[in-house]
């Protein structure tokens, strides 16, 4: 890592907003593998700010780096940091990837993003969230939170290390269940929900997917799995329906993004039905 790529990292890390109470392990620990002379490091950054108040709403902080075999006493150091800081943490996860498991990925802003994922492929990972500071976030919805992720393999050890500022998890489910519940009031003005046995036959794909969506928010949960694998169904065979707009498909976008999040939808099974759905929303 040249002296302008170091320069401009330890600036960087040195203008994370950790709180010295909170967190001043883990950055010192992120930061003494940024600046190891023997470091290679690849960094990206984003910010997002309220327009009108020019506060903070959203960031991510990816630090990728590869490091000598020999030099594991860093990343250790990484995990002691997280166990010294854990009482400030409302939040600890640990673990290694799993191919059988879902991606884990650390929300950014509003969640209405991919995230930045920490459970790579061979990956042993550790993450923490802690509240964002009452000087920073009176309201107390947002959070900040470190992770790192590594393996180490023919010599060398490569890792990330990720900040990231977002709402927090309960804050992003009370938005989407808004969100969720404002967009089907909406379409309940304009769309009567019928017999979804044959809705298929009666209705447009759009009007179909929507009386499913709103049959389920009463529904119970064998029947809210039923109704999730038939529009699992009917969005694999979206291509038959021509007529489909990218509106539509947005607005149903937004309504799994919402149900996803929502704990009322969190069901294993049902859960997996609806990221699928999403998934294949071409």
């Amino acid at each position: 890592m040249n002296k302008t790529i170091l320069w401009l990292s330890s600036l960087l890390i040195a203008a994370m907003p950790f709180t010295a109470a909170a967190q001043s392990n883990i950055r010192s620990a992120f930061d003494a593998i940024i600046k190891c002379p023997e470091a290679t490091i690849t960094d990206s950054h984003s910010l997002d700010k309220n327009p009108q108040t020019n506060v903070k709403t959203g960031q991510s902080d990816i630090y990728n780096f590869v490091l000598p075999a020999d030099k594991m006493k860093l990343v250790k150091n990484v995990l002691s940091a997280f166990e010294k800081d854990s009482e400030k943490a409302y939040s600890i996860n640990k673990g290694k990837y799993n191919p059988r498991e879902s991606e884990i990925a650390l929300a950014v802003g509003d969640g209405s993003g991919s995230g930045v994922t920490i459970n790579d492929e061979e990956s042993t990972y550790e993450y923490a969230l802690f509240l964002a500071p009452a000087s920073e976030d009176p309201s107390g919805v947002y959070r900040y939170a470190y992770a790192i992720s590594y393996n180490e393999k023919g010599g060398k050890i490569r890792g990330k290390l990720i900040v990231t500022y977002a709402l927090t998890l309960s804050q992003r489910q009370k938005i989407g269940r808004e969100r969720q519940y404002s967009l089907l009031r909406d379409l309940s003005n304009n769309t009567m929900v019928i017999d979804t046995t044959d809705a298929s036959q009666q209705q447009s794909w759009f009007d179909t997917l929507m009386s499913y969506f709103q049959t389920m928010t009463q529904a119970n949960s064998q029947t809210r799995i039923a109704l999730a694998t038939k529009a699992h169904k009917l969005i694999l065979n979206v291509s038959k329906y021509p007529d489909v707009t990218e509106a539509e498909k947005n607005t149903v976008r937004e309504i799994l993004k919402s149900m996803i999040s929502d704990s009322k939808y969190s069901e294993s099974v049902l859960n997996e039905l609806l990221n699928q759905c999403l998934v294949n929303l071409k």
